[in-house]
């Protein structure tokens, strides 16, 4: 009998009990057959959401591949992936969002990756596109694979970890599961700590579907990246002159299309680049970088 090593899927969910059945869905018509759900229920009991996420859990209840756990409270998206990983048993773990849906050879696909590769390779992830409705955002183009670290600390690492990194149990269980005084980035922050100490597979098969929202108000970038910066200053200290010279680089061109494109502030565009010495090449290689790939759309990183 082929060894088929159990995978288990934790889906957390908050207040989309609307798209919750297509997530699990999903998972139950993969070409995988050994996995458990496990549907983390973060909404506050009393809460209409709750109400709407059971009646949608009452049809899976015959269905012993899927368990349902609920919060005594609202915690936060962390600590519903690590009551997940507590209650989970499976030899691979991964994670989807209450809203994306996985494609049906996902599971078999990364399995086969990484039982085909050494302990260094703690992960793999897959191509993915992402959708409004039903109108196509952008895909996957980038196929890196290797020692990552780098490109996750540049923010240039198209992955949508969230709902497609695939990882084993005992690289979970190395680094201690999510980080749960973190609202934002928490995926980033995760994904860091795996990438510092394991490479990253990438297995070419269009296996998820991510699924965007429209932000409610605008997102003060500059603020995040200084979090950002702190929350990673230990791992960005350890690198290289080079490495943190590219780091530099990289961020100050993320900051400099946020003032520009999001803002729309010229004279605080102007003056990020003066002050950070962004040449007029650097950003011309940049602006065309993004117009290349809102064009195409293609989900890339950028090559300084």
């Amino acid at each position: 009998m082929t060894y088929s090593p159990k995978v288990s899927v934790i889906i957390p969910t908050y207040k989309r009990p609307e798209t919750l059945s297509r997530a699990i869905d999903s998972v139950l018509n993969q070409t995988y057959s050994n996995i458990e759900i496990i549907v983390v229920d973060d909404n506050d009991p009393v809460s209409i959401e709750r109400t709407l996420t059971e009646r949608v859990l009452s049809y899976y209840e015959k269905n012993a591949s899927v368990i349902y756990i609920k919060h005594e409270k609202n915690r936060n998206g962390s600590a519903a992936r690590n009551t997940g990983l507590k209650n989970s048993s499976g030899a691979y773990i991964t994670f989807l969002d209450d809203d994306d849906e996985f494609l049906p050879s996902k599971i078999e696909s990364q399995v086969n990756c990484l039982e085909a590769r050494d302990f260094s390779w703690g992960a793999c992830y897959t191509k993915y596109v992402s959708k409004s409705g039903d109108k196509v955002v952008n895909i996957l183009t980038d196929k890196k694979e290797g020692n990552l670290l780098l490109d996750a600390l540049m923010r240039n690492l198209f992955l949508a970890a969230g709902s497609n990194l695939f990882i084993r149990r005992e690289v979970v269980d190395d680094i201690g599961g999510f980080n749960e005084n973190f609202s934002r980035n928490q995926d980033l922050e995760f994904l860091v700590r795996v990438l510092g100490k394991y490479k990253l597979a990438y297995v070419d098969v269009l296996g998820v579907i991510i699924y965007i929202h429209p932000l409610s108000a605008l997102v003060d970038y500059q603020k995040v990246t200084d979090v950002f910066l702190k929350t990673f200053s230990s791992h960005i200290n350890r690198l290289s002159s080079t490495d943190h010279e590219k780091l530099s680089k990289m961020i100050n061109l993320q900051l400099f299309r946020y003032y520009f494109l999001q803002r729309k502030d010229i004279k605080a565009t102007i003056n990020f680049a003066f002050k950070n010495r962004i040449s007029i090449w650097s950003i011309s290689r940049y602006m065309f970088h993004l117009f290349d790939r809102m064009l195409k759309k293609k989900a890339c990183g950028y090559s300084l």
